[in-house]
């Protein structure tokens, strides 16, 4: 790749150039500038548009938060515009199996394809709710053409509420707010937590709601400032969108890497996160209006975009590497796929 470069700044340490003479100091800051301009030249050629296969609408503009779904594409989604009926006009769609209102994190735990488990946030707590795909509710003998719907039994709580013993220290109780939840493919279930701090003193932990792990902290530096979305790699990393960075760890919660996106001039900040069949990392990037895509080494990719994408916010993945975005202000799940 050719990389053309200003004469301004064609400097080299022990001498003159055509026009101007510098020191050292200069040279390597040029080196710097040639590196980000070699950099921002690689990005827009590792750019790829996907196609969009298809919306989900929601029947209204709302401020998408979150979205997870299954293997076959079977959605949940959480959204907000300030209304308490903010679903009444969504349209109904047996792949939409919850639609929560809070504007918080949400996640689907799989049994098969007609049960799930839903993981959500409220104002304080975690909650589960189980979903199953049915003709009624009560009914043990179903008429012949009946309908099948998603019918949710009662929540319980997950996280938060009276200080449970397997959170000892991670509860509401020591001022901790519940961020992103995944499930993983044990079935357990993993979730971020920020302790609303600012600052130097914010931090925050990744635990399984079984009390088992706890992540937060990597040759005594704290690992997360405030982590938000969270995904489980196929090979077991545990992936986390953080402020300015996503941060990777093991299933034991060792660190991997971090990526801090391609520049030092990047105004990167992680957003919702999903990983594909070849443990690739997708990273909504919210505020530069695409989605970037890393190896599982933390290795830059390509960057992707689609027609219209604007704001994309929160993103899940099928079992055929489509992937399902939802938009900051959309009225439709844009489903895109390479």
């Amino acid at each position: 790749m050719h990389i053309s470069i200003p004469d301004s700044i064609k400097i080299k340490c022990s001498g003159y150039t055509h026009h101007q003479k510098t020191n050292c100091g200069v040279s390597i800051q040029s080196k710097l500038i040639i590196q980000d301009m070699a950099i921002i030249q690689a990005q827009a050629l590792s750019s790829l548009v996907y196609r969009k296969e298809k919306t989900i609408s929601l029947g209204q503009r709302l401020f998408v938060f979150d979205i997870d779904c299954g293997r076959n594409g079977n959605l949940c989604i959480s959204a907000s515009n300030n209304s308490s009926d903010i679903f009444t006009h969504t349209n109904k769609s047996d792949s939409v199996i919850f639609k929560s209102s809070f504007g918080s994190y949400i996640a689907l735990q799989e049994q098969d394809n007609d049960h799930f488990n839903v993981l959500y946030g409220t104002y304080h707590s975690i909650k589960r709710q189980s979903a199953t795909f049915t003709t009624n509710r009560y009914s043990t003998s179903p008429k012949p053409g009946d309908r099948k719907r998603w019918v949710l039994d009662g929540p319980s709580t997950l996280w938060g509420g009276d200080e449970n013993v397997l959170h000892r220290g991670c509860g509401p109780t020591f001022r901790f707010t519940a961020h992103g939840i995944t499930a993983t493919k044990s079935g357990g279930i993993l979730l971020c937590l920020w302790n609303n701090e600012f600052g130097e003193r914010s931090l925050g932990k990744v635990i399984s709601i079984d009390g088992k792990l706890q992540i937060f902290m990597d040759k005594n530096q704290p690992l997360y400032i405030c982590p938000t979305y969270i995904a489980e790699n196929g090979n077991g990393d545990i992936c986390v969108s953080d402020v300015k960075a996503v941060v990777v760890t093991d299933a034991g919660g060792m660190l991997r890497f971090r990526y801090q996106g391609n520049s030092k001039e990047s105004n990167f900040d992680p957003y919702g996160i999903c990983c594909d069949s070849k443990y690739n990392i997708i990273v909504a990037d919210m505020k530069n209006d695409k989605l970037l895509v890393v190896d599982k080494d933390g290795e830059f990719l390509h960057q992707v975009t689609y027609d219209g994408i604007k704001m994309p916010r929160a993103v899940c993945i099928d079992e055929n590497d489509r992937v399902f975005v939802g938009e900051w202000d959309s009225d439709a799940i844009k489903v895109i796929a390479r």
